[in-house]
């Protein structure tokens, strides 16, 4: 499982998303085992990742957030990827809520 951690977590740094945290929920009664939260450079960059995503996964419908691009939210069953633009990230802060989770890589 570390490595496929370890991939998403490479494939959000070479798509220049900022701050990539990945925080481990299979200890906790949730849907998901891992949670990443990322930031992109700017409403277009997170939506334009979003569509590399969306390829990359064979996924037809648009992930939750999309269309506004602020947030951009993807389950992908074991996982669930929270993709950011700066502003949004700072106000919902989910890295306070989860940081004693979070996982070193």
């Amino acid at each position: 499982m570390k490595n496929h951690l370890k991939d998403m977590y490479d494939y959000l740094v070479e798509n220049q998303c900022d701050d990539v945290c990945v925080y481990d929920l299979s200890k906790e009664e949730q849907n998901c085992d891992f949670i990443y939260v990322a930031t992109a450079k700017d409403v277009a960059h997170n939506k334009a990742l979003a569509l590399d995503v969306m390829k990359n996964f064979d996924m037809e419908k648009y992930p939750e957030g999309y269309h506004k691009g602020e947030w951009i939210i993807f389950d992908l069953g074991q996982c669930v990827v929270h993709l950011f633009v700066g502003v949004a990230r700072e106000k919902y802060n989910l890295d306070k809520l989860w940081k004693s989770k979070k996982v070193a890589l």
